[in-house]
């Protein structure tokens, strides 16, 4: 497993994952465990309570990580894990995309058709927002990436699938997901 590349749910390499301690003695009156988890498609792992860090860290090794051991709150081990060969992948892909963008234009990206009226829905309220929603993004040559924060993230995974357009115009304010709202003068579809 050292050669492989874990993925995450969205299907996109992640290579961290954690040890720590699961204590189910006053639970379930089993015996308490070390677990090794992610949010990858990386195989979960036990050890048994008395297991030390140098042996949890030897078999992570063997399977392609790198582990840091530390103790938690309760004074128990716990281990922050990286997979070696999908964080290579991670790194060549940053790499790549900060050359492809060094030089990037910056601009507004929009999913989807833009509505008649000129004005997006939000949909948590049902009102009509100041403008057109937007993502801001950079663009070089055929290539762009919107520029994103954790509650666009989730934005933009429900909107990936529409048509996608690069959008011009004034900000006329900013949407309920933090996004920005234009008044678009011009617009090109991309895809």
């Amino acid at each position: 497993m050292k050669n492989s590349v874990y993925k995450n749910v969205l299907g996109l390499p992640e290579s961290v994952g954690t040890i720590s301690f699961v204590n189910t003695q006053n639970l379930f009156n089993e015996k308490s465990y070390f677990s090794f988890a992610s949010a990858t498609d990386a195989p979960g792992r036990k050890w048994a309570e008395g297991t030390s860090a140098e042996e949890m860290a030897k078999d992570m090794e063997n399977d392609g990580w790198t582990c840091e051991f530390k103790k938690d709150g309760f004074g128990k081990l716990c281990a922050a894990c990286v997979h070696i060969n999908t964080q290579k992948i991670i790194d060549a892909a940053k790499k790549n995309n900060a050359a492809i963008f060094k030089n990037a234009e910056k601009g507004f990206l929009r999913f989807g058709d833009l509505p008649k009226n000129g004005k997006s829905k939000n949909f948590a309220n049902g009102n009509f927002e100041a403008g057109v929603s937007a993502f801001n993004a950079e663009f070089s040559g055929n290539n762009y990436r919107p520029i994103l924060t954790d509650v666009l993230e989730i934005t933009y995974l429900n909107v990936v699938s529409r048509p996608a357009y690069r959008v011009w115009g004034k900000v006329v304010g900013t949407g309920a997901d933090g996004e920005p709202l234009l008044k678009v003068t011009k617009f090109v579809k991309l895809n």
